[in-house]
């Protein structure tokens, strides 16, 4: 019990030696040393010593941080060289308030503080609030200052979207050019039945049909020969009652 609390005094004491130090000299934002001893009264030890490691050029100012506890981070290891940029990747470039993390819808990306690096939200909630598979368990540790906000996560993230173009697909080298397609032939013109001809205004009209009540006319010729058979005929009554007239006189 005693060892345990002589090496707590031990890692507060480092804790506050590199604070000062970090206070004395280096230019930080004073609004990230109010958030660093938010971030500290809050248990979140380990990364406040990331942060007093990485370049204070890096961390300016308008800043986010995604912060994981102490016990998840005591399960990766970091090398040295690595730790600027996981600090910038556990972070965004704006100071943002849970308040409007959670508008956020799901599905959309946020660049963080890695160019190029994105991480995707899964809103489900105030108490399901991911990026990408890490939930943010503690929201709105860091208030104080005006240019720095910080979150509690439970997880590290370590894989990160990476936006960059895909390259356009090459033609391959052996690939032989599409041959055209035979054109097909046309189609059969339809048969003459189903051809539905319009009628044309040269050809005759066609005659009507006789009728039986109304008896086909006669040719002028027919008349005409009609006429000179009547005409005989009176004629030759007229003879025939002038000679029956001169008999009877005779007698």
């Amino acid at each position: 019990m005693a060892t345990f609390r002589a090496l707590f005094i031990l890692l507060v004491a480092l804790n506050k030696h590199s604070s000062a130090a970090a206070r004395s000299n280096s230019p930080r934002n004073p609004h990230l040393l109010v958030a660093i001893e938010e971030m500290k009264q809050a248990n979140y030890f380990s990364f406040v010593m990331l942060i007093n490691m990485a370049p204070p050029i890096l961390l300016g100012g308008n800043l986010t941080f995604f912060m994981p506890d102490d016990r998840m981070l005591s399960r990766i290891v970091l090398p040295t060289n690595n730790v600027s940029d996981f600090v910038l990747r556990h972070s965004i470039p704006k100071p943002l308030l849970f308040d409007y993390l959670e508008h956020i819808p799901t599905g959309s990306l946020i660049p963080t503080s890695v160019p190029g690096y994105m991480v995707r939200i899964n809103n489900k909630g105030r108490g399901s609030f991911y990026l990408d598979n890490v939930r943010i368990t503690k929201p709105n540790v860091c208030v104080a200052g005006s240019s720095i906000r910080c979150h509690g996560i439970d997880g590290v993230l370590m894989s990160v979207t990476n936006v960059t173009e895909s390259p356009s697909p090459s033609c391959p080298r052996n690939a032989t050019p599409d041959t055209a397609m035979p054109t097909p032939p046309p189609p059969p013109p339809p048969p003459v039945s189903d051809v539905i001809q319009p009628p044309s205004s040269a050809s005759p009209a066609s005659a009507p049909a006789a009728s039986p009540f109304n008896p086909p006319e006669k040719s002028a010729s027919s008349r005409r020969l009609g006429a000179e058979g009547l005409v005989t005929f009176l004629l030759t009554g007229v003879i025939v009652s002038a000679m029956m007239e001169f008999l009877r006189n005779t007698l």
